[in-house]
């Protein structure tokens, strides 16, 4: 359970990237995974539906994050999943996304300004996994909330519209479902991404449908 909180979304930059412009977010409590979403989680799913088994690659499925997997993939999971529960599971809005992933620190990294060595996976982050496939989740230190692999190993989808700047976007933790919807945001960095793709506040957008081998997901309950 994350709590409820304000925080200083964005980043202003000299060059006018899609990070900004930075502005005060209020988010209320919410629960989030502490774990991208497995192979083990979305292939029960998978056979109880009879859709398509993403492939691994030969990399290994269990415990490693779910790729393959388009943002479609991801809600259908998630619906499904409030189906076999009874509570409601959705993807994270970009704001509570960057919420978590920076978990009440101001730095580029939560661990601090610089990338340091083995903090996460990425092309350039000193792991035994960067720059040739996934690791299993949970294989680096969480974040202060308590959540694992918010920077690298895995891109990660969120509910919004990708929208190259912030003006206009809602300031209470709610997603964005205007602008250009022909895009989805997706957050996070992964294995095959420089370093500097892994700050909490940078960001991206891909076509919904897009299956990548960099890609997957985690979900948000609702209290």
């Amino acid at each position: 359970m994350l709590p409820a909180g304000t925080f200083r979304m964005g980043r202003n930059t000299l060059s006018g990237n899609d990070t900004g412009p930075e502005r005060d977010v209020q988010v209320g409590a919410f629960w989030m995974g502490v774990q991208e979403v497995t192979y083990a989680q979305y292939d029960r799913f998978a056979r109880a539906t009879g859709r398509h088994l993403p492939g691994d690659f030969g990399w290994g499925r269990g415990d490693r994050p779910v790729i393959h997997v388009s943002w479609d993939d991801a809600r259908a999971y998630a619906n499904w999943l409030s189906g076999q529960t009874g509570h409601r599971y959705r993807l994270p809005s970009e704001a509570e996304w960057e919420y978590a992933a920076r978990a009440g620190t101001e730095t580029f990294y939560w661990w601090g300004y610089k990338p340091g060595i083995n903090n996460a996976n990425c092309f350039d982050c000193g792991s035994q996994w960067d720059g040739a496939r996934t690791a299993p989740v949970g294989s680096f230190e969480a974040n202060p909330f308590g959540l694992h692999d918010t920077a690298g190993n895995v891109m990660e989808w969120v509910a919004d519209c990708y929208n190259s700047s912030y003006q206009g976007a809602p300031n209470d933790g709610s997603p964005w479902l205007e602008g250009d919807c022909s895009q989805r945001g997706v957050r996070g960095g992964a294995y095959n991404k420089p370093v500097e793709r892994l700050r909490g506040t940078r960001r991206g957008g891909l076509g919904p449908g897009s299956r990548l081998s960099n890609l997957g997901f985690r979900l948000v309950r609702e209290p």
